[in-house]
């Protein structure tokens, strides 16, 4: 983790603070990326590192990396120890988001949608149907797409000319 945690910005302010999309990728979007290797997780992870989108997360979901990604039955695809302990350099933290108005039914999810709300992301990646069963509900009410990897289109030429650096 980049700050303890009683240091970590809200995230409420992160849109005014950066005009680039921001992303929220929950443990599975993760594991596809820096254990399965899925190539549906290459242009997100592209976008990211190339400082296109904003990856947003908080110490909780960085927990619960840690706890899953060495499980015993993910040994037979062989994850490397530091891609799966560097991810979160690529992350911006924010302090835990409170709870918002959507409810997952996989308690251990909750905390994706609530960051997702409160920070108000373009993009949930997950493959949980607990989360993407409460996309349309994000979308009306914060604008946020709930999404699998797969679906993900890339950004649009008015989100590419909104993230571009000056030279």
């Amino acid at each position: 983790m980049s700050a303890p945690p009683g240091s970590l910005p809200d995230g409420a302010s992160l849109a005014a603070q950066d005009p680039r999309p921001i992303v929220i990728l929950d443990t599975n979007a993760l594991l596809d990326w820096r254990v399965f290797k899925d190539p549906s997780a290459q242009p997100i992870v592209e976008a990211i590192l190339a400082g296109q989108v904003r990856w947003v997360t908080c110490p909780s979901m960085e927990q619960e990396w840690h706890q899953v990604w060495p499980r015993s039955y993910l040994k037979a695809w062989t994850p490397d120890p530091m891609l799966t302990l560097t991810v979160f350099q690529h992350a911006t933290f924010v302090a835990e988001p409170p709870r918002c108005g959507l409810r997952c039914k996989d308690p251990d999810d909750q905390v994706f949608i609530d960051l997702a709300m409160q920070v108000r992301a373009r993009w949930l990646f997950s493959k949980d149907a607990a989360l993407l069963k409460l996309g349309k509900r994000a979308f009306k009410q914060a604008g946020v797409t709930v999404l699998r990897l797969p679906q993900w289109t890339g950004l649009t030429p008015d989100e590419t000319d909104a993230t571009a650096q000056p030279v």
